[in-house]
């Protein structure tokens, strides 16, 4: 898959749409415990976007990714290491597999 560069406005727009999606999801978790499935994947996506064009994730993202990692038992790569083995991105894929599984039982 070929990475088309990006407008830096247009990555200024995911980083912002990112952390007000990062800041719901924060919300989801101390109110209800759990964020929807679809944030989660947003947020996963949007990660992978920003880390793809060399821009740092917002720290907010990482805690939230990382807090609904703990929560549900995994773990999620440090922002902007580059898979060396493919490890990371078995692992975040391990991870959303499950969302998709509960999503599809709902």
């Amino acid at each position: 898959m070929n990475v088309e560069p990006a407008s830096p406005g247009r990555l200024s727009e995911v980083l912002g749409l990112c952390t007000a999606l990062s800041e719901r999801a924060l919300d989801a978790l101390i109110t209800d415990g759990a964020v929807p499935a679809e944030q989660t994947i947003a947020l996963a996506k949007a990660a992978r976007l920003l880390q793809d064009h060399g821009v740092e994730w917002p720290s907010l993202l990482t805690h939230v990714m990382h807090e609904i990692a703990y929560k549900d038992g995994r773990s999620v790569p440090a922002p902007g290491t580059e898979p060396s083995d493919g490890a990371d991105l078995d692992s975040l894929t391990r991870f959303f597999a499950g969302f998709r599984k509960d999503k599809e039982h709902q």
